[in-house]
């Protein structure tokens, strides 16, 4: 809980809440189930490309046999990708009270959208691999309960998109634990806590 008339647990306040911001799209990037949950108060709700409880494992499974939550989702979504990349921009905070926050953070993601004939291609999938860009906003509810900031509310904005061939140059020649990976597989899983 933020003392708003505080500047410095404003400013704590705000930092806890960007932290769970930057932590969505890391657990996004490294299709980490685990993290991704956690960023969520049990009875977040959610519409960026769907709408529903946030995260909800529990649910019982829709009667089309859809996802039972934006995790399930956007794991599941991702998972049609060999890799993503989400970077953050302009994030803007307001308190609005003491335990209560909204949030407006740009973002650009980055998809290698699998081929058709991949096992895990998606329906939706090309001939070849292709690059999908997308621009948006992410627009936030945050809420602090026992002393934790997470997000209750998320509607995504979409400003733009694009869809084009790859062309990638160099990229093989890049040492193999230097790039990317999904969870556990990734080097941060083994590298964070080491000197």
């Amino acid at each position: 809980m933020a003392d708003m008339n505080d500047p410095l647990q404003a400013l704590l306040a705000k930092q806890a809440i960007t932290e769970v911001i930057v932590r969505y799209s890391r657990a996004l990037d490294r299709l980490d189930e685990t993290l991704l949950r956690s960023v969520f108060h049990p009875d977040s709700v959610h519409h960026h490309f769907y709408q529903g409880p946030s995260s909800a494992p529990d649910a019982p499974r829709p009667a089309d046999g859809g996802p039972r939550d934006f995790v399930e989702f956007a794991l599941g979504v991702l998972s049609t990708h060999t890799r993503t990349h989400h970077q953050l921009g302009n994030t803007l905070i307001e308190l609005t009270s003491a335990d209560h926050a909204v949030a407006e953070t740009y973002f650009t993601a980055y998809h290698r959208m699998r081929p058709r004939g991949d096992p895990k291609a998606a329906p939706n999938a090309c001939d070849t691999e292709m690059d999908y860009f997308v621009g948006g906003r992410y627009l936030d509810h945050f809420a602090c309960r026992d002393g934790e900031w997470r997000i209750t509310r998320r509607t995504g904005m979409t400003d733009w998109t694009r869809l084009e061939p790859p062309n990638s140059q160099g990229f093989h020649d890049i040492a193999a634990e230097t790039i990317g990976q999904h969870y556990p597989d990734d080097l941060l899983y083994h590298w964070a806590g080491k000197d």
